[in-house]
C-alpha cells in the first residue's frame, strides 16, 4: 500500500519538474526529445543491465513528463528497495 503511495508521489514531483522545465525553457520540442531519450534508456536499463525496475503505467508517466530528472528520481528509489521493483 505505501508503495502506491511513493509512486504517486514521485508521479507528482516528476510533473512539478515538468511544469518548471516548460515555464523556463518554453521549448517543446526538447522536452519531447528528452523524454524520448530517457524512456529509451529506462528499456536499455532494463534489458541490458537487468536493473529490474518494474515498467507500468507509473513509470511511464513519470518518465514522460519528468524526462532525464524522473529517470534518475526512479533509479535512486529503486537501487534503494523503496519503490518500482519488479515483483
Amino acid at each position: 500500500m505505501a508503495k502506491q503511495y511513493v509512486e504517486l508521489g514521485t508521479l507528482l514531483v516528476a510533473f512539478v519538474a515538468f511544469w518548471l522545465l516548460f515555464v523556463f525553457i518554453q521549448n517543446p520540442i526538447a522536452l519531447l526529445i528528452n523524454s524520448l531519450i530517457a524512456f529509451i534508456i529506462l528499456l536499455a536499463l532494463n534489458m541490458i543491465f537487468k536493473v529490474g525496475i518494474s515498467i507500468n503505467i507509473f513509470t511511464i508517466l513519470i518518465v514522460a513528463i519528468g524526462g532525464m530528472i524522473g529517470l534518475v528520481l526512479i533509479l535512486l528509489l529503486r537501487l534503494a528497495n523503496v519503490a518500482f521493483h519488479t515483483e
